[in-house]
């Protein structure tokens, strides 16, 4: 408690000093004197890491370049924060690390755990994501083999809370995988509960995970709260591979303190996350770390603290919990959300993060330099480097080969058409000379810069290793695939091969039911008003056409289960080219440069995907 208290006291007197940076409030240098009537813990929350270790390395539109992220300089800020705050600092990360990156990827995830061993996280949810190396080894039929191999080299634990076997109705366990935790913070007794989103079996590898079930989270935070209360805990938190998104305004990117009587914002009331805090009884969970939606969370939902950090490890946020011990509960009104704190190995002075992408202040970005952290200057760390020096070098050469050039930068947007949708669909449909293609926006995950174009890019943009799949459909079933599809609830898939009018977003749209289960899920909006192919032809129901997409997509993720299920198994042809990447990184080879002034990817004569806010009916 002492150790905790003299930090904050000194902290707050220095940034009364101190202009840089946000300022402590000044109500955390008052502990009473030292009494120890109030102990306050520090919560760090990371998530959708994507075994994002190496830096990402841009350049302003001025020319300068700068780095984002890295595990070095992530680990720097654990080590500067539980120097100063000891055992009253907790690490918590919100699923899904390992998926995503080369240097992660080769190795199936080992690395990333490795790195968290070093920097000391005490806790984890499972992601969805990390169930998508399968089984090991290879020809195992235990899929959830390298997912329990992890965990097992983990020094943290994985808190699952919300999966069972299905046969046995037993919750998923394994060495170093857990229902719920309590750790000891100074004397404070901090109960942690996991959860997943039960999206997963629609958005990884449905063979992978056909052992589970993923359940309801309203019932499984209040069964796991209530054990962990029982249990001693004086403080319970979630950490939740379940997200939500809430407008945030201009302020998104300022790091500064938060307190429960500031403005709220707005957060989507129909997403998972927020519908789950929405039905809880009061003081039920005390904060929640989040995940999944790679949003910049900083906020109170229904009256608890919610930290989410964007995706691959750009930043981070911290909860300050304060418990009083003469009331036996949290003091609300002395809880505080910093962030998002950015992860930087030089900020821009005049801007105090790393993001040259946004527009600079009126005197400019400044120059870059070293960041600074509660005083203290925050440099890379030698230790992390040393430790993930073997990992960088394995993957150094793959990672640095140019594949080709971009004329304009390649940019994704789920919500519309865009010339990175359509530069991945194009490819996938040139490797197996389809008719038509489409893919799920939610497996684009980076844009291209405009200049030359790594392998490592292109492995950031599609860090998945699906391979191009390629089915023979009837016009009829074509135009039903597209149409559901095209639903809005993911955004609207890149396609090739076809010009579509779809109801735009947000606006409302028919639904239907289509599997008969007497209810209409988001999947059954039918936004699809007309579909031609490229060259102006109907679609005609009893003609044959080649289809080309990924075997996520045909396995049924994304919500396409039940109509890839009325495909007959003859007509599928799984692995009709390769994984996705390589296929793009061909297709991109052969025509650069790409994305010029006389050849766009995104030709606004001949948009593939119009939009309109409402139609008088929907074609299919």
């Amino acid at each position: 408690m002492h150790n905790l208290l003299y930090a904050l006291v000194f902290l707050a007197f220095f940034y009364s000093s101190c202009s840089s940076g946000p300022k402590l409030p000044e109500d955390f240098s008052e502990e009473e004197g030292g009494k120890g009537r109030l102990e306050t813990v520090v919560i760090m929350g990371i998530n959708d890491l994507h075994g994002s270790l190496a830096p990402q390395r841009q350049k302003t539109k001025e020319g300068v370049e700068y780095e984002k992220g890295g595990a070095s300089v992530l680990a720097s800020h654990v080590f500067t924060l539980r120097s100063l705050f000891g055992s009253h600092f907790l690490l918590f990360d919100a699923g899904d690390q390992f998926q995503g990156s080369i240097e992660s990827n080769i190795d199936k995830g080992k690395p990333v755990v490795k790195f968290y061993n070093a920097i000391g996280v005490n806790a984890a949810a499972i992601g969805n994501h990390e169930f998508d190396f399968g089984p090991e080894p290879q020809d195992s039929t235990d899929y959830l083999g390298v997912l329990k191999a992890r965990a097992s080299e983990a020094t943290y634990k994985y808190v699952v809370s919300n999966i069972t076997d299905k046969q046995t109705q037993a919750l998923f366990s394994g060495t170093n995988i857990i229902p719920r935790m309590i750790i000891e913070s100074g004397r404070l007794r901090v109960g942690v509960l996991g959860v997943t989103t039960p999206d997963t079996p629609r958005i990884t590898r449905p063979a992978y995970v056909q052992s589970l079930q993923f359940g309801n989270l309203k019932k499984t935070t209040m069964e796991q709260a209530k054990a962990l209360r029982e249990e001693g805990a004086h403080v319970v938190v979630a950490i939740a591979h379940a997200g939500t998104t809430c407008q945030t305004g201009k302020q998104t990117l300022q790091n500064s303190f938060r307190k429960p009587t500031d403005a709220r914002s707005i957060c989507n009331e129909k997403e998972e996350l927020n519908k789950l805090l929405r039905s809880l009884p009061p003081g039920t969970i005390d904060a929640v770390v989040s995940g999944h939606t790679h949003q910049l969370l900083h906020h109170w939902i229904h009256n608890v603290p919610v930290i989410q950090a964007g995706t691959r490890n750009q930043y981070y946020n911290l909860i300050f919990l304060t418990y009083d011990w003469t009331t036996n509960r949290i003091v609300n009104n002395r809880t505080r959300i910093q962030g998002p704190i950015p992860i930087c190995k030089k900020v821009f002075e005049n801007q105090q993060d790393c993001n040259g992408n946004r527009q600079p202040p009126k005197n400019g970005r400044g120059k870059l330099i070293w960041p600074t952290l509660y005083g203290k200057t925050i440099k890379p760390s030698s230790e992390i480097d040393d430790l993930l020096a073997p990992v960088f070098e394995k993957s150094a050469n793959e990672k640095n080969r140019v594949i080709g050039e971009a004329e304009k930068p390649i940019q994704m947007d789920r919500t519309r058409e865009s010339s990175l949708g359509n530069l991945v669909a194009d490819a996938v449909r040139a490797s197996t000379n389809a008719d038509v293609a489409i893919v799920n926006p939610g497996g684009i995950r980076a844009d291209f810069e405009q200049g030359p174009i790594t392998y490592e890019a292109i492995y950031r943009a599609l860090p998945f290793d699906n391979t191009v799949s390629l089915l023979t459909v009837t016009g009829k079933e074509l135009k039903l695939i597209i149409r559901i599809a095209q639903n809005g609830s993911r955004g609207f898939f890149p396609v090739s091969g076809a010009n579509l009018r779809v109801i735009d977003l947000p606006y409302d749209a028919p639904a239907s039911d289509l599997n008969g289960d007497k209810k209409t899920d988001a999947w059954e909006v039918n936004r699809l008003i007309e579909v031609k192919l490229s060259d102006g032809r109907k679609v005609k129901d009893n003609e044959h056409y080649k289809l080309a997409t990924i075997d996520f997509i045909v396995l049924g993720g994304d919500d396409m289960n039940w109509v890839m299920s009325k495909i007959p198994e003859h007509n599928i042809q799984l692995a009709a080219a390769g994984l996705i990447r390589d296929v793009v990184a061909d297709y991109i080879a052969s025509r650069s440069p790409i994305n010029s002034d006389k050849e766009p990817l995104v030709d606004k004569r001949k948009s593939r995907i119009k939009r309109q806010k409402t139609a008088k009916k929907s074609g299919y």
